[in-house]
């Protein structure tokens, strides 16, 4: 992979241009995703919306699960996640996928065992700092451009305010108000998309699951 993909996988926390052989296994079943036309809210049924996921995304303080993720070339990659609020993430993607992506609070690091090489970029340069947060409000944290209803989902499409993050974030969430997949799209218009599964919200999480220097390549002893 080069550093441009590597980057790349890091910028969307997803591996956007990972090559397709390496995740060529057929994965059932696919979990729905919004499917019914988006309806545009608007006014006070915006507003209701917005506080909803605000309060939703706040009441998470730890979650795991197992994720689906599908590049932009249709290629698909599985694995299990770990998440902890502020900050805090895991992604351990299953074989043949050789990536692990850690984030202990402050920086998100991909480590590649087929290559023997660690990326790391700041979280704040990441999507999902816009949902690791200590406290989450989308309306001030980023540029909601819209907030819309398909049937029982709602979705929320935003860009980073700062324009550390080029491309957009759109976060679908469930009748109940639960984050159930995310869509990065990048500034080229190819979007990459993370389904959630299997979630459960334990009382905690080993602190071993989101320590970088446990990805640090092991020296050979002399």
């Amino acid at each position: 992979m080069t550093p441009m993909n590597r980057r790349a996988v890091l910028l969307g926390l997803t591996a956007l241009a990972l090559t397709p052989s390496a995740f060529a296994q057929e994965l059932r079943p696919r979990l729905a995703t919004p499917a019914d036309p988006l309806v545009t809210l608007e006014g006070a049924d915006r507003t209701t919306a917005m506080a909803a996921i605000n309060g939703a995304l706040n009441g998470v303080q730890r979650m795991q699960g197992r994720f689906v993720q599908t590049s932009p070339g249709g290629a698909r990659a599985q694995g299990s996640f770990y998440l902890q609020r502020p900050g805090k993430l895991r992604f351990e993607y299953d074989p043949p996928a050789t990536l692990l992506i850690v984030s202990d609070g402050s920086v998100v690091a991909m480590r590649d065992t087929a290559l023997r090489t660690t990326d790391r970029t700041p979280l704040r340069s990441t999507p999902l700092h816009l949902i690791l947060g200590d406290r989450i409000d989308l309306e001030r944290q980023a540029r909601v451009l819209r907030v819309s209803r398909a049937g029982e989902w709602t979705v929320v499409t935003a860009r980073d305010r700062t324009g550390e993050m080029d491309g957009a974030l759109t976060l679908h969430f469930d009748s109940d108000t639960q984050l159930r997949s995310w869509d990065v799209t990048d500034a080229t218009g190819a979007r990459t998309r993370i389904t959630l599964s299997d979630i459960t919200r334990p009382a905690s999480l080993d602190r071993a699951l989101f320590r970088l220097e446990d990805m640090l390549p092991t020296r050979r002893r002399p």
